[in-house]
């Protein structure tokens, strides 16, 4: 019988979080379903095993209260109920939750079914929640009775520790992408810098902006594509005009994923300058998208921010900087204008091919289901 893992997820998918259905769409020896609370983009992210049940997050909503009385009432709330049926008509050999929060929130019913529980953290959720005295309690029990905890690369793996997951229970686990369904570079004549993130303060849009500024001033015809939204919009329109380039920077809102790899494709150069946020919040390893580069070809300028040395590693037309070093920044750039140097798919290809990354996760799955068969 072919063992079952059910990954669990808030949303199944924002278009940030590819990477998610990459893994969940790339299992050899298990049948994934998934279990989460909202299901976006269906059409763009297709897949026939998903599981929606809410969850009332606002004691504003009559769902919330409801849910919340019958749980004070029976010990068990009907979101918590309904996540028992997906257990029971599932029968999952391993759990495997993406995002500390969906960890939190599915660890008490795992244990109690007696089925090993991953949960994998990628960003803010090991950086910055954990620390918050609000989610501190849910994330105590999440490291005390969670069985491994995954982490896209060592820099993220040491913030995860810092977290309180337990060392022994703590493994890198890359981001991966599928290589053979990219585009190959085949960049515009007109030179094009692209930037594709949510605009929030670790994704560095404001420096994209300065940088591609001072890049205009040794190739002043470029011009600049912006990807995304966020709320850091406002701000990144106004720095543009400021500094005199808002008519060659084009912010173009969120895009089907498809649409991204042909902008990446035609692109002179990905600029994506990561930096820790005021906050704390920080990439948890590095962005997808960096892979993605790669494995179309298509320069890139970026940071020695988190795990991206690592994913990305400096070379030919992979070029880095510190954080919020905008002339660096902009030299590059301007750089990667002039040279047309692509980037290689070699590392991508070694590290972070779906179809190798995905052996070691099952084989993983497989030590837990097994050592927990014999705890019985």
């Amino acid at each position: 019988m072919t063992p079952r893992v059910l990954h669990v997820v808030e949303r199944f998918l924002p278009r940030s979080e590819t990477f998610i259905y990459t893994l969940v769409t790339g299992h050899r020896a298990y049948e994934a379903s998934v279990l989460c609370q909202a299901r976006l983009f269906a059409d763009e992210f297709p897949f026939p095993r998903v599981h929606v049940h809410a969850k009332p997050l606002s004691k504003r909503t009559v769902d919330w209260w409801v849910d919340a009385s019958v749980g004070f009432a029976t010990g068990r709330s009907l979101w918590r109920r309904d996540v028992e049926a997906v257990l029971a008509a599932v029968r999952p050999d391993v759990v495997h939750a993406h995002f500390g929060p969906a960890g939190c929130a599915i660890v008490d019913d795992v244990r109690a079914a007696g089925i090993p529980l991953v949960t994998s953290l990628y960003g803010v959720d090991a950086a910055v929640l954990p620390f918050l005295p609000r989610w501190k309690p849910a994330y105590a029990r999440l490291f005390a009775a969670g069985d491994r905890f995954l982490a896209e690369g060592p820099e993220m793996r040491k913030k995860v520790i810092a977290a309180g997951a337990p060392p022994e229970r703590t493994a890198i686990h890359p981001i991966s992408i599928d290589v053979s369904r990219y585009p190959r570079w085949t960049p515009s004549r007109a030179p094009t810098a692209l930037f594709v993130a949510r605009f929030i303060e670790k994704k560095g849009l404001l420096d994209a902006i300065a940088a591609f500024d001072r890049a205009r001033a040794r190739v002043p015809e470029a011009r600049m594509t912006i990807v995304g939204e966020g709320p850091d919009e406002a701000a990144a329109r106004a720095l543009a005009g400021r500094l005199g380039c808002a008519a060659a920077v084009d912010f173009v809102g969120s895009k089907p994923h498809a649409d991204v790899l042909d902008l990446l494709a035609r692109a002179s150069v990905l600029v994506h300058p990561s930096a820790t946020a005021v906050d704390g919040d920080s990439e948890g390893g590095a962005p997808t998208i960096l892979l993605e580069a790669q494995a179309v070809g298509t320069p890139i300028v970026t940071t020695r921010h988190a795990d991206i040395p690592n994913v990305a590693p400096e070379g030919a037309g992979v070029r880095l900087c510190a954080e919020h070093d905008v002339d660096a920044l902009g030299a590059a750039v301007a750089e990667a204008f002039v040279s047309r140097q692509p980037s290689s798919a070699a590392h991508v290809a070694a590290h972070h091919a779906i179809g190798r990354t995905i052996v070691d996760l099952e084989a993983l799955y497989t030590r837990l289901t097994e050592a927990a068969a014999l705890a019985r």
